[in-house]
């Protein structure tokens, strides 16, 4: 009996004690910084008021550390603060909720106007990949450092990648307006190969963009790649080196040809014909050169041969894309040889199957409404 009356006393006196050690628990629980997200809430459809707590926790432990004057701080800040965007099954409600939070400290880094602060934006905004991220690349695309430029077009590459692989968290306009941002800024900065070469992988991402949320996005992008590798080529004398400029269509040939050959999307004819456009100013370089007799030896052909092929390739798919869209049977157009003729010296044979297809009166030029010297002048 006694033993019962002890055990209930103890009981009685150590309640409180437990109470208090389990609110001074949680009270150190609140204190502790928030230095990870719960995959439930990176991937949450909908952001409650406990989980936008939970991401102005997150942010407000990260961001101090980013405006550190430590460059480990600011590495491992930048590294904590887009991780959560890496994650495979983000939401789109996640990344708007956390965009929000996010800007005012972007924003800030912005404004301090140094090139450091100004990189460390654009990491976080090419993988927030939101509207107000979008806008604030554009205008750092234009900024008077040409690196910070060259990173702000990297930052919209990794924009339209996030769109295509987890979807668009933004509108029709903000995508094709960075897609117009790029181009004219390509177009601004010819002579800058580093450059250039930037702005056409940039391109060439947002040709992967699905077309069920942004129909009309990659058709753009199609275009802004056709203009922007077709500029570098007809900018060449007879007796320029075409290197560059051959890599270019290379890469931009093979990202074209995947884009309208993807049977889970669609492009429009504008796109299409922008697409036949560069497989035709591809082939057409050597052509010309042919003609010039500038043309490298055989022994020398292989980045021509290689850009030819591709070139071709996207011809040949182009069109057909082009007649299935304009709802034309696909008859009469035929794969080409004309990488196989160049690599093996039969320039004769080239140059005259290549330009009774893309010379004044040819298949290309009539039917798609190209100006008679378009490819040959």
């Amino acid at each position: 009996m006694n033993r019962s009356r002890n055990a209930s006393l103890f009981a009685r006196h150590t309640r409180p004690l437990q109470a208090l050690v389990l609110a001074l628990g949680a009270t150190l629980g609140h204190a502790q910084p928030v230095t990870d997200l719960p995959r439930s809430t990176i991937e949450t459809i909908s952001v409650n008021s406990g989980q936008r707590s939970q991401i102005q926790g997150f942010v407000d432990n990260w961001t101090q550390r980013i405006k550190s004057e430590s460059a480990s701080d600011n590495k491992r800040a930048l590294e904590a603060l887009t991780e959560p965007l890496h994650a495979r099954g983000v939401s789109i409600a996640f990344r708007q909720a956390y965009a929000q939070m996010l800007m005012p400290v972007i924003d800030e880094l912005i404004a301090d106007d140094t090139v450091k602060s100004k990189l460390s934006a654009l990491r976080i905004l090419g993988d927030l990949a939101t509207p107000a991220a979008a806008q604030r690349v554009r205008g750092l695309i234009e900024d008077q450092d040409k690196g910070v430029q060259l990173f702000a077009v990297s930052s919209a590459g990794r924009i339209f990648l996030s769109a295509s692989v987890h979807g668009p968290a933004m509108s029709e306009s903000d995508t094709t307006s960075l897609i117009d941002a790029v181009s004219q800024s390509a177009e601004n900065n010819m002579d800058d190969q580093e450059f250039t070469r930037a702005c056409a992988r940039t391109l060439a991402t947002a040709t992967t963009i699905g077309t069920r949320d942004l129909p009309n996005t990659r058709s753009r992008a199609l275009i802004a790649l056709s203009d922007l590798v077709s500029m570098h080529i007809e900018s060449l004398g007879d007796n320029d080196d075409p290197s560059f400029a051959q890599t270019l269509a290379l890469d931009a040939a093979s990202a074209s040809t995947a884009s309208i050959s993807d049977i889970s999307a669609t492009v429009n004819a504008d796109a299409a014909r922008a697409a036949v456009r560069l497989g035709a100013e591809i082939v057409a370089l050597p052509l010309r050169r042919v003609i010039a007799k500038t043309i490298e030896p055989q022994a020398d052909r292989e980045k021509t041969v290689r850009s030819v092929q591709a070139g071709e390739t996207l011809l040949y798919f182009a069109r057909r894309k082009a007649a299935e869209i304009a709802g034309r049977g696909v008859g009469g157009i035929d794969t080409t040889s004309f990488s196989a003729l160049l690599e093996s010296g039969e320039d004769r044979d080239f140059r005259n199957q290549a330009a009774t297809l893309l010379g004044p009166g040819g298949a290309i030029v009539s039917q798609f409404n190209f100006d008679d010297d378009e490819f040959l002048n």
